[in-house]
């Protein structure tokens, strides 16, 4: 159960209270769910588990798609490699321009953004790839051939549009195209059917009818000034319904068959025009090239199935009825060959066990003395079924119901039977039933007894039965002689008095109160089942119905003393659940008894305490009866409250205890008091099942009814011992105003018995927050109290708190109130108002996030972390500035992933070479000309090494495409950085394919920017040229003679090789000479 759902507790709630989970929740905005994605470990399982959810959030939320389609495709096309992250954008492209639920103007712009990039893709030679590219032309073909049929776009899609048809029909027709795979070939054929569709004129081609077949683009709406030829398509669908028949007869790899069969139904029911010839190829066809191929039984039926399942489709399509006949005969004759492939394959399966078994063939009869089966014998069994049932076991062998047959033939088959026995065998059946016969035993026959000739046995006799309409006058007086005499007889009648009844012990005495009492109970748990008296009023309706007035009766015998009080008592809690309400009847008696008689009520609290204490250890969690049974009572003593309260911290049946505290709350003003202090005081429960439970029984009443004031001043004043844990001695200042600080000094509660008289801990935190928190969902007011106390805890528990109140603002989204907070928030409470933001904008309100950091961008000094939720959501030019700000952050040893974050959201706006432009272009040394000017903090400079380490982290983005293009930029930049030599070196040690680019483009560059006039880059310019030698000695030659000399002095490593290298230059001799001093 959650603090933060709306509902109320009930029997069928969950038995375990959810743990509070510290672990951000998913983020609902997707480009937020995709940049969290990039910030993992490259190609690891927890990227493909997170963009999978990426995924998913951004198919809830589509319009997100054009923009991280545009921004992606390019990424994963130039230089990129076969990865989670190409797939994956290919999955978003295909969800963008097929079912991502966008309007069709938005789907053709993402068509032709990204046409050019998928043809490119289209073809690479990754399998991989070309697979999951084919069914993206396959959706975008209609609309690009819709575009292209009925306007004029620019020349480049049309010559795209077309590129990549003449690829994928190749990879389908052209046996020299590669790749040669038949998953390539099975996505083409897909591909092909579209041609195909769009390249026969649809049944209503008629230009008066266009407006009803546009969204079937087809030849039948080129326009004049279209770049397209009907002609040509129409040609071209000919050849390829020529090409897919051809296929269908001669391929024999069940992996093509499969798609071309599968692409056929549609292509007759789209154009009709195509059915004879289609539906004909479909009838005619037969397994030949498959089975001439050697291909499996199993393979061959596989293909079998799916045109059968092709062939019943096209049979129960209507405006195709005039080739049902063909259809219906093309699937008897396959039902037929199923049939004589199945036969000949068992017979090969039999001959091949007979062989195993070494009995020659099929036609042998199986060996004598083989043994049979437990499965042949069970078969045989069942087909040749027994000729009599299995005997009873009440006689002497088998029955069998010998009525049915003729006389004459059962008497032949016993003397048939007979005849078989043997003599001696006969002799001694004879004699064991003549013994039998004598001794009287249990399988002594009777009926034989005078056939073997025993005397003295008699058999069963029947009471005979008379029939008087056969008996004569005689035997009437017979009958009646006896009765007669009888009344003649004189009769006497003498004094009798009955015996005094003997006394009953004690235990007697309850047995028959006891007996006296379920007798009662039975006869009148009978009349339960009877309907209410509907012949009363609708008025106020007795609470004992007149079928119960057997309770009221049985209540009123153990109040006035006839029937011991104590048995009644034990009756009662022996089945508790089924005799609450006789319970509460007796109850209601013995209280109005002692009300009578002017006494207190002791006997009516000591039975309902003596059932409680014999029922409530042993009460069912699911019981329903408790309640109702307390709310009948005329009077509920504080002693039933508190054994409510060990109820309910029994976490079994606990919700049983705080439904009847609930109901005693709302019901019986008197105890309402003292049973809700109890109730609140279970909400600091230490047992967090316990808690949650109690809190979601009071947070009913907030706000709105007369336990609401209470409530809330419990919760906070146990909230506000929370600033008992504030260090006496705080460095940070606190700028709270008076009137403020006068609201948050709330009197100290009295002590919770649950709650540690000691001094608050991050373990015992939840127990002091959670009754506000819960109370905050419904009454937002609470949100005031609980910021402006934020700054007044200590650290630790500053974070505890923090956590858990993200479950609250993710249940409660951006509401007006929590926005006027945020806009107007305490000093001090800068991080919960920090996380407060990070969660809105998870949680989809990126839009107002946005909007409110703006506003107090404009109104104060903002922590950066401010900036990172909603970079993503920036204008570029604002992300530039930002960045720097934002690199501040690395300061912090803490702040890596914070930092890695942002930059995976600012490369929805940015490209990965612009990022790393704008990280050295927001540190640079000062000109050489000015030497006063300020030299970056060593800070600055580990901060921004830092930030471009984690870019170069980022394999999947920072490719070695990007790294080229962002060192030719940075070269070009007015200033170099300090850092940029060293940006240098870990691209070449990442990627060595680089080494040959920055020795021939960027070192060439820096020279012309004379590097060595400054004394930091210039040490670094000589570790490159080391690094990258033997690729870097024609840089080297274009420095100056004594800068080329300082080279050599410096790394001395280069010595040898640069003086090779300029030996094989003659024109360098004068240089050799004066650098190395010989020639």
């Amino acid at each position: 159960m959650s603090l933060y759902a709306d509902e109320d507790i009930t029997v069928s709630s969950l038995d375990a209270a959810p743990a509070v989970s510290t672990t951000p929740a998913a983020a609902a905005d997707p480009l937020q769910a995709f940049a969290a994605a990039i910030t993992l470990p490259g190609e690891s399982a927890a990227q493909a588990a997170a963009l999978v959810q990426a995924g998913q959030r951004f198919e809830e939320h589509p319009e997100a798609l054009p923009e991280v389609c545009a921004q992606l495709l390019p990424m994963v096309v130039d230089g990129g490699e076969e990865g989670l992250l190409r797939a994956w954008t290919l999955e978003m492209v295909g969800l963008a321009v097929g079912r991502g639920g966008l309007t069709g103007e938005v789907k053709v712009k993402v068509a032709q953004s990204s046409l050019e990039a998928l043809n490119k893709l289209l073809h690479s030679n990754s399998v991989s790839t070309i697979k999951a590219v084919i069914p993206i032309f396959a959706t975008i073909h209609p609309i690009l051939f819709k575009l292209l049929a009925t306007s004029r776009p620019p020349q480049q899609i049309h010559d795209l549009f077309i590129s990549s048809k003449t690829r994928i029909i190749s990879l389908v027709l052209d046996p020299a195209a590669q790749p040669q795979n038949s998953g390539v070939k099975a996505v083409a054929w897909k591909f092909v059917q579209k041609v195909l569709l769009a390249g026969t004129r649809a049944a209503a081609a008629d230009p008066r009818l266009q407006k009803q077949t546009g969204s079937d683009p087809n030849i039948g709406i080129i326009s004049r000034e279209s770049m397209l030829s009907a002609p040509e398509l129409e040609e071209e669908a000919i050849q390829l319904r020529n090409q897919l028949v051809s296929q269908l007869f001669t391929l024999s790899d069940p992996a093509l068959l499969h798609p071309i069969i599968q692409t056929i139904p549609l292509l007759c029911k789209s154009r009709p025009v195509l059915a004879p010839a289609l539906i004909t190829s479909l009838t005619s066809w037969t397994p030949a090239a498959i089975e001439a191929r050697g291909r499996p039984a199993m393979v061959v039926r596989a293909v079998e199935k799916t045109l059968r399942m092709a062939m019943a489709h096209l049979l129960k399509y209507g405006p195709l009825s005039q080739f049902s006949a063909q259809l219906n005969d093309a699937l008897f004759r396959q039902k037929l060959r199923l049939e004589t492939a199945w036969a000949a394959e068992q017979e090969a399966k039999r001959r091949k066990q007979d062989s195993r078994s070494g009995f020659g063939d099929g036609g042998m009869d199986k060996h004598p003395l083989e043994a049979e089966s437990s499965a042949q014998g069970a078969k045989r069994a069942r087909f040749d079924g027994p000729l009599v049932s299995q005997g009873s076991g009440k006689g002497k062998g088998p029955e069998a119901d010998v009525s049915t047959f003729p006389l004459e033939s059962v008497i032949d088959v016993v003397m048939a039977g007979l005849a078989v026995v043997d003599a001696e065998l006969m002799r001694e059946a004879f004699e064991t039933a003549k013994r039998n016969l004598v001794e009287g035993n249990a399988d002594a026959i009777p009926l034989l007894a005078q056939v073997l000739g025993i005397k003295g046995v008699k058999e069963e006799e029947e009471d005979e039965v008379l029939n008087p309409l056969d008996m004569d006058d005689d035997d009437d007086d017979d009958l009646m002689a006896a009765d007669e005499e009888a009344l003649d007889e004189a009769i006497t009648f003498a004094d009798f008095t009955l015996p005094p009844p003997e006394p009953l012990d004690t235990a007697e005495k309850d047995d028959v109160l006891t007996s006296l009492m379920e007798r009662i109970w039975a006869n009148g748990a009978a009349l339960a089942d009877l309907p209410d008296d509907l012949t009363l009023s609708d008025g106020i309706r007795p609470v004992v119905q007149p079928k119960e007035m057997w309770m009221l009766l049985l209540a009123r015998l153990a109040t006035r003393g006839e029937v011991g009080r104590k048995a009644i008592g034990d009756f009662v809690t022996a089945d508790f659940a089924a005799r609450s309400k006789f319970a509460g009847i007796w109850l209601n008696e013995e209280w109005y008894a002692q009300k009578l008689a002017r006494e207190p009520p002791t006997r009516y609290t000591s039975h309902l305490d003596a059932i409680l204490t014999a029922y409530l250890p042993k009460i069912d969690g699911k019981d329903k009866s408790l309640s109702a049974f307390l709310t009948s009572l005329p009077e509920i003593p504080t002693s039933v409250v508190d054994k409510l309260e060990k109820l309910c911290e029994d976490s079994e049946r606990s919700i049983v205890g705080f439904l009847a505290l609930r109901d005693l709350i709302e019901a019986r003003p008197p105890v309402r008091q003292y049973a809700l202090r109890t109730l609140l005081q279970l909400c600091t429960y230490p047992d967090r099942k316990i808690r949650v439970l109690a809190i979601s029984t009071v947070r009913r009443w907030v706000p709105g009814s007369a336990m609401s004031d209470t409530i809330v001043k419990f919760a906070l004043d146990v909230l506000m011992r929370l600033k008992l844990a504030k260090p006496e001695k705080e460095d940070v200042k606190m700028e709270v105003d008076e009137a403020k600080e006068e609201k948050v000094n709330v009197e100290p509660s009295p002590e919770s018995k649950y709650i540690p008289s000691s001094p608050v801990t991050v373990d015992n935190v939840q127990q002091h927050v959670e009754l506000a928190f819960a109370l905050s969902r419904r009454h937002q007011d609470l949100l005031d109290e609980i910021f402006r106390l934020y700054p007044l805890l200590a650290p630790d528990i500053q974070d505890t708190v923090e956590q858990m109140l993200s479950p609250l603002f993710q249940s409660l989204g951006a509401t007006d109130k929590l926005q006027s907070i945020l806009r107007d928030f305490p000093p001090g409470a800068d991080k919960l108002v920090l996380r407060t933001m990070t969660v809105l904008s998870a949680e989809g309100a990126t839009t107002v996030v946005r909007e409110l950091v703006k506003a107090l961008m404009s109104e104060r000094e903002l922590d950066p972390r401010f900036i990172i939720p909603i970079i993503g959501t920036l204008e570029r030019t604002e992300i530039e500035k930002q960045i720097p700000r934002i690199v501040s952050l690395l300061a912090s040893p803490d702040s890596r992933d914070l930092v890695r974050t942002a930059f995976a959201s600012v490369l929805q706006k940015l490209t990965p070479a612009d990022l790393l432009v704008i990280l050295h272009s927001g540190e640079v040394p000062p000109p050489s000309d000015d030497p006063s000017a300020p030299t970056p903090a060593p800070s600055n400079i580990k901060s921004t090494i830092e930030a471009i380490g984690i870019c170069f982290s980022m394999t999947a983005v920072f490719r070695s495409d990007v790294l080229a293009s962002a060192l030719t930029r940075i070269a070009d930049l007015p200033t170099l950085p300090l850092v940029f030599m060293r940006t240098v070196i870990q691209a070449v040690s990442t990627y060595k394919s680089l080494v040959p680019f920055v020795a021939n483009t960027v070192l060439p560059k820096l020279v012309s920017k004379k590097i060595w006039t400054n004394p930091q880059l210039w040490d670094g310019f000589v570790k490159v040229a080391r690094l990258l030698a033997p690729h870097s000695f024609g840089a080297l030659l274009q420095l100056p003679k004594e800068w080329l000399k300082d080279v050599v002095e410096k790394q001395p490593a280069l010595r040898g090789g640069l003086k090779t290298f300029l030996g094989s230059k003659p024109q360098a001799k004068a240089a050799l000479v004066e650098i190395f001093g010989e020639a």
